[in-house]
């Protein structure tokens, strides 16, 4: 036959707590016909029927009922949860001493004259003992609570970290391939092909940023920052790859203060910016662009400017997933509220700036 959902449970459970009620029913005949032994009051086989009525009684009565009531109780506003937890407690605390001393005056171990006196102090007793005992499991399981929130906390902020690091290196991926889009190359190796007898020099030295390039793209995957004078060093790479591209077409300046250089920043910050500027201020351009880049400090914060002297773009028409749109998620996981990505009009251009919080260490 099969057993129906959820009846084994409570068997399972009913018989833990009777087996929970013999053991301490013995134990406490034992321990009270050891202290009596000498008055002689009762014989051990009274102690132990008065012993077991006590634990099947108080026992099964808040065994049962308050695992059911406390959830639901607990769930009311306060000060009504406590109110309605004590009222419950007092409730089944008399009600379950007057089941025992009915059961004690049935089978002759009450006499009927201390009937009422022993019932009041058996209500009160174990009232007070059960609730210290709720007292005491309330605040055991408001600190498994907070426990498991700090926990909870904990590992939220692992996996935003984890988040963070993958959309780095998500970024830094999207950077290579765009770095080997076969246009980008295809462009970049004809003008160190026409270098190569116009200017030797400045063909090798085109090859060696294309080089460097390319590996810090890929390096920066596995750092969480770098430090601003690096990520400088990969933007004015890639600057002097397409101004020997685009020649007088492409002009820009690089505005830090040199101590500003050893702020860190998270890697291929400004990187993205700068690409959005030479694709829409520069290239489709036949007088090309300028872009200026600068770096300060402004109350806590490191703010990062590329200006272009293009025709701009609204920030709500930046596509989803693509370079400014993950940067500015990037931003959002590591720094959260802290950190942001703006665009807006200034001195005829567009300006996209980036501010990140630094430390006291470092903003000092």
């Amino acid at each position: 036959m099969k057993t129906p959902v959820g009846a084994e449970p409570w068997r399972t459970r009913l018989l833990r707590l009777a087996w929970l009620n013999v053991a301490v029913g013995l134990a406490l005949a034992l321990i009270f016909w050891i202290a009596q032994r000498g008055s002689g009051a009762h014989s051990f086989a009274d102690e132990i029927a008065s012993s077991l009525i006590h634990a099947f009684a108080y026992g099964s009565s808040f065994g049962l009922l308050m695992p059911y009531l406390g959830e639901r109780l607990a769930a009311l506003r306060a000060p009504w949860n406590w109110v309605s937890m004590t009222a419950a407690l007092l409730l089944i605390a008399g009600a379950a001493s007057l089941a025992v001393e009915l059961c004690l005056l049935g089978s002759g171990l009450l006499q009927p004259g201390a009937f009422w006196a022993d019932y009041l102090f058996k209500s009160v007793s174990v009232f007070f003992i059960a609730l210290v005992i709720g007292l005491c499991v309330r605040a055991y399981e408001n600190f498994r609570d907070r426990l498991q929130a700090t926990n909870l906390q904990l590992r939220t902020q692992e996996l935003e970290k984890e988040r963070a690091l993958k959309l780095a290196t998500e970024a830094s991926l999207a950077s290579l391939e765009s770095r080997l889009h076969p246009h980008f190359l295809f462009n970049t190796l004809n003008t160190i092909s026409a270098l190569i007898a116009e200017d030797p020099p400045l063909a090798e030295t085109t090859v060696q940023r294309l080089a460097a390039l390319l590996r810090a793209s890929l390096d920066a995957c596995h750092q969480r920052q770098i430090a601003l004078a690096d990520e400088l060093k990969l933007v004015t790479d890639y600057l002097e790859i397409e101004q020997a591209r685009f020649g007088e077409r492409l002009s820009y300046t690089v505005e830090m203060e040199p101590a500003l250089g050893r702020l860190p920043v998270p890697p291929l910050t400004l990187q993205p910016v700068v690409e959005n500027s030479v694709k829409f201020a520069v290239s489709p351009r036949p007088e090309g662009g300028r872009i200026r880049i600068a770096a300060r400090l402004s109350t806590g914060y490191l703010e990062l400017e590329a200006w272009d002297d293009g025709p701009g773009f609204a920030e709500e028409s930046i596509p989803s997933g693509r370079g400014l749109d993950n940067l500015r998620a990037r931003l959002a996981a590591l720094f959260g509220g802290e950190a942001h990505l703006s665009v807006g009009r200034r001195d005829g251009g567009i300006a996209v700036c980036v501010r990140v919080p630094v430390d006291g260490e470092h903003g000092s």
